[in-house]
């Protein structure tokens, strides 16, 4: 029996532009993916034959043993309505890693390293169907899993080919989870494509990495779901007022990331609080024009984070649209957008205490909504959401 632990996370977009659906019924797509702070929790055990294989067994003994039939697999999760069978990705993320570690692995291993039994328990606070990413970081987490308990040591690109097979978001899922979990193998954790912010093209399985400064955000998830399927056939109709550039997007939020270091900064606020009077005015100066120039960065920045997927989900949907308008009103919020196809509205904060966060949760609090307040991650932590690394 082996065990493993892993992080979840969940993922807003704080880009996505679509355009003609192809000849194969996809849509290409140009979208913007960060990891945030909120996550679920992934607990995997596998139970295994304890027989060693003679590697001198007869050739057509393992030919009979090849065909092993899939383990055992028991889903459960903290959330009654969340479903345990073959319709859970993580059910069909356990057969797909099995199928590709068949085909690699050497046969006379397969028998006592392949599980009779697989137990997955997912501890669920990613909201279901809002457009987050909560299912395809689950899957993430067993492509994970599986390699690290199996000592598979695929490749990056090996692991997140494996999730393209399960869904579009999945590969990214891979990706960060990477570069945040200590339980995956530091082969990936140092891997280039290690990541927790990345652009996405083609039908999203394209992905290249992109650093981002942390930010801290409220989510609010309705209490209804949207079918991305649907989403995506309705844009077709839509007329599109605004797309964002995203060329213009990375390079802003690529130079936010190099100014907005926490050494830096932290540098600069600890030598004036130690009373250096020679060098406080100059430094305060300067940590002024840093924070001038940062604000006016974020603001190009948030004129470029349009999702397009709006003119349909939002546009048809009058709960949303008071939702977003009350969200862009409330004086704590600097901008407000949908994630993915939705339902899910987040806004990006302003630096805000506690107490304001609180009431502002209360007032989104209507209907039945879900509001959570957590942060856009970079390897570093920063703002409210830190204080509770699950977030609020």
């Amino acid at each position: 029996m082996k065990s493993i632990t892993l992080a979840s996370y969940a993922k807003i977009n704080i880009s996505i532009d679509v355009g003609e659906v192809m000849d194969n019924g996809y849509h290409p797509v140009d979208m913007i993916m960060c990891q945030v702070l909120l996550h679920d929790i992934v607990q995997m055990t596998i139970f295994q034959h304890d027989e060693k294989i003679d590697e001198k067994i007869d050739e057509r003994v393992l030919q009979e043993r090849q065909n092993l039939s899939m383990p055992e697999i028991e889903i459960s999760a903290n959330w009654p309505f969340v479903p345990c069978d073959e319709r859970n990705i993580c059910h069909r993320a356990v057969i797909r890693f099995l199928e590709r570690f068949i085909e690699t692995e050497r046969l006379e291993n397969r028998l006592h390293k392949i599980p009779y039994r697989v137990e997955i328990v997912l501890k669920k606070r990613v909201p279901v169907g809002a457009g987050l990413g909560g299912g395809s970081g689950n899957a993430a987490a067993v492509i994970h899993g599986f390699n690290a308990l199996l000592g598979t040591h695929f490749s990056m690109s090996e692991l997140m080919k494996i999730g393209a097979e399960l869904g579009a978001d999945v590969p990214f899922a891979v990706m960060n989870q990477a570069k945040s979990c200590k339980s995956v193998p530091a082969y990936l954790r140092n891997d280039k494509l290690a990541c927790v912010c990345a652009r996405a093209t083609g039908i999203g399985t394209n992905l290249s990495p992109v650093r981002i400064p942390p930010r801290d955000i409220i989510l609010v998830k309705p209490p209804f779901g949207v079918s991305t399927k649907d989403v995506y056939k309705g844009i077709d109709s839509c007329v599109i007022e605004k797309r964002p550039n995203n060329d213009e997007l990375v390079s802003i939020i690529e130079e936010l990331s190099q100014i907005d270091s926490e050494a830096e900064i932290d540098k600069l606020d600890r030598t004036i609080l130690m009373g250096h009077t020679k060098l406080g005015k100059k430094l305060i100066n300067q940590k002024l024009g840093i924070d001038k120039k940062r604000d006016e960065l974020w603001d190009r920045a948030y004129e470029q984070m349009v999702n397009v997927l709006e003119n349909y989900t939002i546009s048809n949907s009058k709960f949303l649209q008071r939702l977003k308008k009350r969200l862009e009103g409330a004086r704590e919020t600097r901008h407000t957008m949908m994630s993915g196809s939705g339902p899910t509205i987040f806004a990006i904060l302003d630096d805000v205490n506690r107490k304001k966060i609180y009431y502002l949760k209360n007032k989104l609090r209507f209907k039945g909504n879900d509001v959570i307040v957590t942060e856009i991650l970079d390897g570093r932590s920063s703002g409210i959401a830190k204080k509770k690394k699950r977030g609020l």
